[in-house]
C-alpha cells in the first residue's frame, strides 16, 4: 500500500513541476488561409491582449509550438503535410520530452473525428471539438474556457 501512496505523491510532483502553457498566446492552425484569418479576427476582437501565432499545417504547427508552448491551440483536423491528430500526438510527445503542461486544443472539422481525436475530447474538458462552420460565439465560448 505505501508504494501506491509513494507512486501517487510522485504522479502529484511530477504534474506540480511541469512548466505551464503561456496563457497569452493561441495558436491557430488551418490549412485555409480564409478560416484562419477569420478565426484570428474574431478572437483578436473580443481578446486583444492575446498574441495569436498561425500555422498552415500539422508540422508548422509543432514548429511553432515548440518556439511558444501555447495555453490554447485551435487544430484543424483535416490538413495536408501533416493531420492536426497527428500534430496533436507530436505535441503530447514534445510537451512530455520538455515536461511542459500540455495546452488545451480545440479541435475543429468539418467531418467526423477519428476514434482517437473523439477519445481525447471525452476523456478531458480541457479539450473540445467544433464542427465547421462555427458561430463567433461557439467559438469564442470555447477558448475562453480553455483559458480559465
Amino acid at each position: 500500500m505505501a508504494s501506491v501512496l509513494l507512486d501517487d505523491a510522485d504522479e502529484i510532483k511530477a504534474v506540480r513541476s511541469l512548466r505551464n502553457c503561456d496563457k497569452q498566446r493561441i495558436l491557430l492552425v488551418d490549412d485555409d488561409d480564409a478560416i484562419r484569418a477569420l478565426f484570428r479576427l474574431i478572437l483578436s476582437t473580443v481578446m486583444p491582449e492575446r498574441r495569436f501565432d498561425e500555422a498552415r499545417n500539422g508540422r508548422e504547427a509543432l514548429d511553432c509550438f515548440s518556439g511558444g508552448h501555447h495555453a490554447v491551440l485551435l487544430l484543424d483536423l483535416h490538413m495536408p503535410v501533416m493531420d492536426g491528430q497527428s500534430a496533436f500526438l507530436e505535441i503530447e510527445k514534445l510537451c512530455s520530452a520538455r515536461r511542459w503542461a500540455l495546452p488545451s486544443v480545440v479541435f475543429c472539422t468539418g467531418f467526423a473525428p477519428s476514434e482517437i481525436v473523439a477519445k481525447v475530447v471525452e476523456s478531458s474538458s480541457m479539450h473540445s471539438l467544433l464542427l465547421k462552420p462555427v458561430s463567433s460565439e461557439v467559438l469564442v465560448n470555447a477558448v475562453r474556457k480553455r483559458l480559465d
